[in-house]
């Protein structure tokens, strides 16, 4: 299973690489045929020659034009996971990605150009970007056929584990033994959600332990996918379930009796089959790479902008000794540690009797730390953790280690905040502001986990407007 595995990520990388090639070739091959058209036709006609001759500006031009052309394939996604996605889907957005090329690209490369009428406009843009549309969607149909050939053939195959009753399971064996022809999925085995002893196969599909096994299973046997089919007594486990099996990074599809009980992020998987998706990631790729680019942006700016008031502030934290900034361990997305910065506004060795949360008139603050903290300068440098992908500018703030397992004894539910990158600043700050304990804690990660089901840019924004009023104000602590 494990050379299965690689040979699966491999072939993913294969084809990224395919199709990232075969975009860049047919941009160049539009341009192209953009660049033959106007020296054939549109600029002699301006100098009253014959033809024109083909000058250095034609590579730099046909490689600029592949580039953005890739990059905005890219932005939307269009090369993460090229095996495992739905052909109408991606379709359907290269053909919406191709029509706000096109129009940036008229209005950027094309409309100051010399045109004899106006009819040249709709030629010029016409030829690029119908064979550019041609050409992507030809492509994408022939290599989506070869992909899907690979799949039903089991050349590509993807480890599957069918969690639930065994009367649920057999329910919907036949429909799920079905789906696997034309997506791939291998059943390796089944986890028995009943309290019983239990231990036969469900059509020559091995049992391989209870719900506590299923980590381990996971592990084990390199699963991809989790299918879970609990009997409606069972819903009530749902919950914990899911929040396992996203810590595992495993796809997970649903039997459409438990819809009912989960949230709007469910969406219906598209294999033929009504078995419904539990999406991990909240925002889909191009909302992700549209966050992170503008978290870096911000993130360059700010580091650059204010760098006098860095300066200046740096000099007020001597005052009270070294070192000017504090660096602290905190989990980030996928429980990642990263080492999170802060201009030090407590005492050195303000921790020496353990991890303690600070509270107000907290006598480990400094003078000048109490003013870092009222107006949150002492976060500043935590937009270098933003330029490094620690951390974005809007997100759950990161807690530690010790915190971040006192929160999730008492609400398990936390463990969601690890499917996004934490904040500099957070819906859970600007609602409820700063927790003085544990409890405090949940409270506030209701709010934040209220933002993770709606994350957004607008939201972001509104975000962002909360928080530069909180620092206006001087509510930090």
């Amino acid at each position: 299973m494990i050379s299965k595995n690689n040979n699966l990520k491999n072939s993913e990388k294969k084809w990224r690489i395919i199709y990232f090639l075969y975009d860049f070739c047919i941009s160049w091959f539009a341009y192209t045929a953009l660049y033959t058209y106007r020296k054939s036709f549109i600029e002699p006609s301006r100098f009253g020659l014959e033809t024109m001759y083909w000058d250095n500006f034609y590579s730099l031009g046909a490689a600029l034009s592949s580039t953005l052309w890739v990059f905005s394939i890219g932005v939307i996604g269009l090369y993460i996971n090229p095996i495992r996605k739905s052909r109408l889907t991606e379709i359907s957005h290269v053909i919406q990605v191709w029509f706000i090329f096109s129009i940036a690209y008229f209005f950027i490369f094309l409309l100051d150009d010399y045109v004899s009428s106006y009819s040249d406009y709709f030629k010029t843009i016409g030829i690029f970007s119908g064979i550019l549309l041609l050409g992507s969607l030809v492509g994408r149909i022939l290599l989506g056929y070869r992909i899907q050939h690979g799949i039903s053939s089991k050349k590509y195959s993807f480890p599957t584990l069918i969690i639930g009753s065994r009367s649920e399971i057999e329910k919907n064996i036949k429909s799920l033994i079905r789906h696997s022809k034309k997506s791939g999925e291998v059943f390796v085995g089944w986890i028995n959600t009943e309290d019983n002893q239990d231990y036969d196969h469900i059509n020559n599909i091995p049992m391989k332990g209870n719900l506590k096994d299923i980590p381990n299973c996971i592990k084990m046997l390199i699963i991809e996918d989790c299918i879970v089919a609990l009997s409606p007594e069972k819903h009530h486990q749902l919950t914990e379930l899911i929040l396992d099996l996203e810590m595992s990074k495993v796809r997970i599809f649903m039997i459409p009796d438990t819809y009912g009980i989960l949230s709007g992020q469910v969406k219906i998987d598209e294999h033929g089959i009504p078995l419904l998706e539990w999406h991990l990631n909240p925002m889909n790729p191009w909302q992700q790479n549209t966050k992170r680019l503008m978290d870096i942006v911000i993130s360059i700016l700010i580091l650059i902008g204010f760098f006098p008031i860095f300066l200046i502030i740096s000099i007020f934290v001597l005052s009270s000794g070294r070192p000017i900034l504090y660096c602290q361990k905190r989990l980030g997305k996928n429980r990642d540690p990263f080492d999170i910065l802060k201009f030090r506004s407590m005492y050195v060795n303000a921790e020496k009797k353990g991890p303690q949360l600070s509270s107000d008139n907290d006598p480990r603050i400094t003078p000048i730390g109490r003013v870092l903290r009222k107006y949150r300068l002492d976060e500043l440098p935590q937009f270098w953790n933003v330029l490094k992908g620690d951390m974005s500018i809007v997100g759950p703030r990161p807690e530690r280690m010790f915190f971040a397992q006192e929160i999730i004894k008492l609400a398990p539910q936390y463990n969601h905040i690890y499917k996004v990158r934490p904040g500099i600043t957070s819906w859970g700050m600007v609602r409820y502001g700063y927790a003085s304990g544990v409890d405090e804690m949940i409270k506030r990660m209701k709010f934040d986990l209220l933002y993770i089901e709606n994350m957004s840019f607008f939201n972001d924004i509104k975000v962002l407007i909360y928080t530069v009023w909180t620092v206006i104000q001087g509510r930090g602590k």
